[in-house]
């Protein structure tokens, strides 16, 4: 619109007219200080060939023409230009140029483009080098106003050491100079200079009228800069205004619409034309308009003090063209102008999210957990159909109660200081457990309690801080872990001690006997001659002798004491504050026990023995896997001087020197192949059911006899365990397949035993290897037999988390052998489910079987983990396999074991 581009010129014409207001005042004084002083001696090198610069009366003719031509010009550089054109022509000075200040005080000045050139070429070289020659502050004499803020004078250019273009000026003829700044608030925007071909005496009068001139500029630059930052403003407004999809609406004091945008127009269904002079009024529907009208009233008359929705953001209901009604976010704002007050507000339809929130509200109600918010003052703002039914409160009855009563007595005040802590964290979105090591008991209204887990989500929004908690009854999760935590520390065949809650045992009350004093006795069982029950009466039977042994083992010892099954047909028992004299007691009475208990067996009953291994110790806190191997000497002292009979380990061996020689023999055999690399490893091949290709090998190791016999596994690995040698055997394992996979692209799979999942130095090994072979880390998948005894299950998950972050991956072998495999789901980071073969070998005929894979391999599946079958002997088992969703097959039906140079030289699978 024209009244809208003419704005900036008729401000910056009233900034001129100020201007010259003030140069008029400037000039009269300057003459009154003239007139009053004494005259000032003649210049000895005179301007305008030879005649004074000017009397009073033309210096306010100068300053008055270069107002009137600045004011005229559109921009900043016209201004500029007229200024240096007026100044040269007045002064009748041949050159004037302008010099830009940087935006630092520090930045150099960089020459213009604005000139005034008295001859058409004769200045040109001196123009062209001044463009070449940007000035840093203080120096040359533009640089030395630029520095100080002061007009200055150069009698003669050619013979001033501080003036860099002395040269070209000399080459055109150019002598006096001088300079004034033009001033923009503290800062120099500008700097003129104006250059004669004489050298002149400078003239303080014209420095004082042409830093006027130069104030005087620089106040019109401003205000013209001003105008432009406004005309910009209105411009960027109008055009967010327009784009913005919100409503932006203004109206005066009385209420009436004075601006309405394009999102108003699509929000509410009126054009422009509708609405402007209308009350705000007919945009909300009738029943709120009087209450709109007072508060309107209010503030024309109170002003801003009399608001209670000036710069807030609230809720209210919209009225479209069409009579619709709907939600809308208002925030509202005032300004005064001229005496009047203007009102301006910014609407946002809020239809979409009201609609999300109820969906949400929604499924929050049917949420099967309880869900409750909490305010920023740890009360319940907002509680779910479940939390009703669970805590056995009405709605009313919750909301607004502090939210630690729904939690038991004793746990109150650590809940309140914890949800205290939640709602002054900053972090936004973040989730917490609030139990954080800490059980957690909610109390029900009828004083019940029960066992909760409490997750929170933190919400920052601009009326505090929001959390959402959602409440779990783990009254049956606990039940089901404890009954895990039963079947990890217990045989499922007997129902006594495992052995490794035995281990865990028997280091506790070793520590405790050694800081606080006492004694006890280990007692290590093997049952005699039960390989041939096994043999003639089959396992069934086998199975029925370890369970009656069990129970007589139980009922023949104290209810302080601990039984357990270690394994086979081996026990293990703690005898608590036992000395020998105690020990023997016990142990005559469990042999005769045993011995005198008829087994009915396929209609005949039998009787056992029992050889027990006897070892006592005291305060002196002797190592555990000491005192084990002691006892095992013991009972096979026992054993062999019989069976059916106990034998008390001594210090100086006595009768066990046999034993315990058998024992110490393979220990050093073991040592020996591990100094003399007499270990081998062999490998079978493990199937993809998908593809129906070899991906991965599973590496078995063999040891080399002194006569070069091969040994297998299960001549060695006990002694291996119980000696401690087992963690360098399962080094050099690791150390082996790390660098076969650095010659071969496959994916192997290595055994690692229990004792060595505590084991540091085995993480450390394999980080090293692999940074120096290069290898892919998941391609080293380390095995854990479901049946190892791990002696402290945090190292273990330490140690498995430290190889997993390094790319190595984990399975879990004979997986359903026992219960420990859920205690390992839940502790240890497995890729890998390898299937028990007991599971697989009557796969196809056994409908139990069939029902216990599948399960399986749900379980492998929800956990996100792959399945091997162990075991598989026939096609048709391959077959099932594939039909129950087995991933892998592993079998003499797809090779046996053979070494690994002969199985992969014969593959031929170089990387």
């Amino acid at each position: 619109m024209s009244g809208t581009s003419n704005k900036p010129n008729r401000l910056a014409h009233i900034a001129a007219l100020v201007g010259a207001g003030a140069t008029a005042a400037t000039v009269a004084h300057l003459a009154s200080g003239r007139k009053s002083s004494a005259p000032s001696e003649a210049p000895t090198l005179a301007p305008r060939g030879g005649m004074p610069f000017a009397t009073d009366s033309a210096f306010v003719g100068l300053i008055e023409s270069v107002a009137a031509a600045t004011a005229k010009a559109e921009t900043v550089d016209g201004a500029v230009q007229a200024c240096i054109e007026h100044v040269c022509r007045w002064t009748g000075w041949p050159v004037g140029h302008a010099y830009i200040a940087g935006k630092s005080d520090h930045d150099p000045l960089q020459p213009s483009n604005n000139w005034y050139l008295g001859h058409p070429t004769k200045f040109e070289s001196f123009r062209a080098a001044t463009l070449s020659t940007p000035l840093a502050p203080g120096i040359g004499l533009p640089g030395r106003v630029a520095a100080t803020g002061r007009p200055a004078w150069i009698v003669d250019v050619t013979c001033d050491a501080n003036f860099p273009r002395a040269e070209a000026g000399a080459e055109v003829g150019l002598r006096g100079a001088f300079s004034f700044p033009i001033p923009i608030g503290e800062k120099t925007f500008a700097v003129i200079e104006c250059f004669s071909l004489q050298a002149v005496t400078p003239d303080d009068r014209l420095l004082e009228v042409t830093a006027h001139v130069g104030r005087q500029l620089g106040r019109q630059i401003a205000s013209t800069q001003l105008a432009d930052a406004l005309r910009e403003s209105e411009i960027r407004f109008r055009s967010v205004a327009e784009s913005a999809n919100d409503a932006i609406i203004a109206a005066d004091q009385r209420g009436d619409i004075i601006s309405w945008n394009r999102g108003a127009e699509l929000m509410f269904g009126f054009g422009e034309s509708e609405v402007v002079g209308r009350p705000l009024s007919i945009l909300m529907p009738e029943r709120f308009r009087p209450m709109h009208d007072a508060g309107i009233a209010r503030v024309a008359d109170g002003g801003m003090a009399a608001s209670r929705l000036i710069g807030q953001t609230v809720e209210v209901v919209g009225l479209r063209k069409d009579g619709r009604e709907f939600p809308l976010e208002l925030s509202l704002a005032m300004w005064e102008t001229a005496g009047a007050r203007f009102f301006s507000g910014i609407i946002r339809d809020i239809s979409e999210r009201k609609k999300a929130e109820e969906k949400l509200k929604a499924v929050l109600e049917t949420a099967p957990d309880p869900i409750v918010e909490v305010n920023q003052d740890g009360t319940i703002g907002f509680a779910n159909a479940r939390t009703d039914k669970l805590f056995g409160y009405d709605r009313e009855q919750i909301l607004g109660r502090p939210v630690e009563e729904l939690f038991a007595e004793r746990t109150r005040t650590v809940v309140a200081e914890r949800f205290a802590a939640v709602l002054a964290s900053t972090e936004s979105d973040s989730q917490v457990a609030l139990g954080m090591g800490l059980e957690l008991w909610g109390q029900r209204k009828d004083g019940t309690e029960f066992p909760v887990d409490v997750m929170l989500s933190v919400l920052h929004t601009d009326d505090g801080v929001v959390v959402t908690s959602i409440i779990r009854d783990i009254t049956e999760r606990k039940r089901f872990e404890n009954q895990l935590q039963h079947l990890a520390d217990h045989d499922a065949l007997t129902e006594l001690f495992n052995r490794r809650r035995f281990d865990q045992e028997l280091a506790e009350y070793v520590a405790y006997t050694a800081r606080y004093g006492g004694k006890g006795s280990i007692f290590l069982l093997d049952l005699d001659r039960f390989k041939y029950v096994n043999d003639t009466r089959g396992h069934k039977a086998g199975d029925e002798v370890i369970r009656a042994v069990g129970r007589a083992l139980h009922d023949s010892v104290r209810k302080t004491d601990v039984v357990a099954r270690l394994g086979g047909d081996e026990f293990a028992v703690l005898l608590r504050d036992a000395d020998r004299d105690t020990a023997e007691r016990i142990a005559e009475g469990m042999l005769e026990t045993i011995r005198e208990r008829r087994l009915p067996l396929e209609g005949q009953r039998i009787s056992m023995t029992t050889s027990i291994g006897i070892v006592c110790f005291d305060d002196e806190e002797p190592r555990v896997e000491d005192l084990m191997v002691s006892a095992d000497l013991a009972m096979y002292a026992a054993k062999e001087a019989g069976g059916n009979r106990y034998h008390v380990a001594t210090s100086d061996g006595g009768e066990y020197v046999s034993g315990m020689q058998v024992r110490l023999n393979w220990a050093d055999q073991i040592r020996r192949a591990l100094d003399d690399d007499r270990f081998v490893l062999y490998c079978q091949p493990i199937l993809e059911l998908a593809s129906d290709s070899i991906t991965q090998y599973e590496l078995l190791l063999r040891m080399i006899g002194d006569d070069g016999e091969i040994i297998m596994p299960a001549a060695f690995i006990d002694t291996a365990e119980r000696f401690g040698l087992i963690q360098e055997i399962d080094q050099w394992v690791a150390r082996k397949a790390i660098h076969l996979l650095a010659e071969h692209d496959v994916r192997l799979e290595v055994n690692v035993s229990g004792k060595s999942m505590g084991d540091l130095a085995i993480p450390e090994l394999v980080e090293r290897e692999i940074a120096l072979t290069g290898i892919d880390p998941s391609r080293l998948v380390f095995e854990i037999t479901e049946t190892a005894a791990i002696a402290n299950m945090e190292q273990a998950r330490a140690f498995a988390e430290r190889l997993t972050r390094l790319g190595c991956r984990f399975a879990l072998d004979d997986f359903g052998a026992g219960f420990s495999s859920f205690y390992y789901l839940k502790y240890l980071p497995l890729d890998y489910l390898k299937i028990d073969g007991d599971f697989i070998r009557s796969l196809t005929s056994s409908i139990t079987d069939q029902l216990v894979v599948k399960s399986m391999v749900d379980i492998a599946r929800g956990m996100g983990m792959k399945t091997i079958a162990e075991f598989v002997e026939a096609e048709e088992t391959v077959c099932m396999l594939r039909e129950k969703g087995v991933d892998y097959s592993q079998g003499y039906y797809h090779g046996a074991p053979r070494p690994v140079a002969t199985e992969f030289a014969q593959i031929g699978v170089p990387r």
